[in-house]
């Protein structure tokens, strides 16, 4: 019904495949060679979020997709369709610069920092998003999945007290507007573009408040591809241009904390999805996140994490070679 009211009923469609969060999309293709994408996150999910974000980051000059129709209701929308070439695709395409790749990634983050009002949205701020809380993953699925039993009662308590006392330790840093999830799979390339228009961002609607580093982490920390360390330090030193050093030295200290938090998040995620969901592919990335965390931990500023990792015997040298129904047995009740 929703698409016949608004004109895409008799459209062809094809469905995307999964990937990590519930939100599923579809191609639509008209007989004219029109298309759109159908957006659908379920009749329990809000899309007031997502409309709000994407109307306000159009607004200051990066390009979000155009909204043709929504039901919110039934939490469906028919939004700009940006094609099929991802940064992520990009990056595997011998014709294309990786370098330039994340060269626009990058300044499309800086143009976020340097416009980004964060009291134009009502948006939750990181220490209450699932994105913050979700680092105590590690200890609640990653942990038992090693040990192949469940974990002691306060483990995971002791976990979150060293994370709390790393964070209150922490020099200040400035807030912006977060994408959340901002990867090379979630930015289009318009390579007939210019500028920033050639940056074509999308799944937004978990947009945050949160320190400076966490979008710039999420896309040079990825875990789906390899980046060069040349690389990932270019891009750093492009998005710090201007910050005094006692400036640089809190986004260094974030960068840091976000890093590890992102990878003892996804570390969990990884079970916590093939467990619940049935998601064993996912476990394929599990080499690449232990690669990044026996890096994150010779941060000075997470030497107390370190510390508490080495008194877990946690040296994240092999992902257990197992599956979701491997290690139900083993999960709390209350893991988050």
């Amino acid at each position: 019904m929703f698409l016949m009211k608004s004109g895409w009923g008799d459209a062809s469609q094809v469905k995307f495949p999964a990937d990590w969060g519930t939100r599923t999309y579809a191609r639509l293709t008209q007989d004219n060679g029109q298309t759109a994408l159908l957006m659908d996150v379920g009749p329990d999910t809000s899309l007031d979020d997502y409309l709000k974000t994407a109307r306000y980051l159009g607004s200051i000059g990066l390009h979000t997709p155009e909204i043709y129709a929504v039901d919110e209701a039934a939490g469906l929308a028919l939004i700009e369709d940006f094609g099929a070439a991802s940064f992520g695709a990009c990056l595997k395409n011998p014709a294309i610069d990786n370098r330039d790749i994340y060269t626009i990634a990058t300044e499309a983050l800086i143009h976020l920092r340097q416009n980004a009002d964060i009291t134009a949205l009502d948006l939750p701020f990181y220490p209450d998003t699932a994105y913050h809380i979700g680092k105590r993953r590690l200890a609640d699925w990653y942990i038992p999945a090693l040990r192949g039993e469940a974990n002691p009662d306060g483990l995971v308590e002791g976990f979150i007290d060293v994370w709390n006392k790393i964070e209150a330790g922490l020099p200040e840093c400035p807030q912006t507007i977060c994408h959340a999830d901002y990867h090379p799979d979630n930015l289009m390339w318009r390579g007939d573009k210019t500028g920033l228009d050639r940056c074509g961002i999308i799944d937004f609607q978990d947009a945050f408040i949160g320190p400076l580093p966490y979008d710039l982490v999420n896309l040079l920390e990825d875990i789906r591809n390899d980046i060069p360390d040349d690389t990932r330090a270019a891009m750093k030193n492009r998005y710090c241009e201007g910050m005094s050093a006692e400036e640089k030295e809190a986004f260094e200290s974030w960068y840091q904390l976000c890093a590890a938090h992102f990878h003892c998040r996804i570390a969990g995620q990884c079970f916590k999805l093939a467990v619940r969901s049935g998601r064993d592919d996912l476990l394929r990335f599990l080499p690449r996140v232990e690669g990044y965390l026996r890096k994150d931990l010779q941060a000075p500023v997470l030497s107390s994490l370190k510390a508490w990792c080495d008194e877990q015997k946690l040296d994240f040298l092999e992902a257990p070679s197992l599956n979701g129904e491997d290690i139900k047995f083993c999960i709390r009740d209350d893991a988050y």
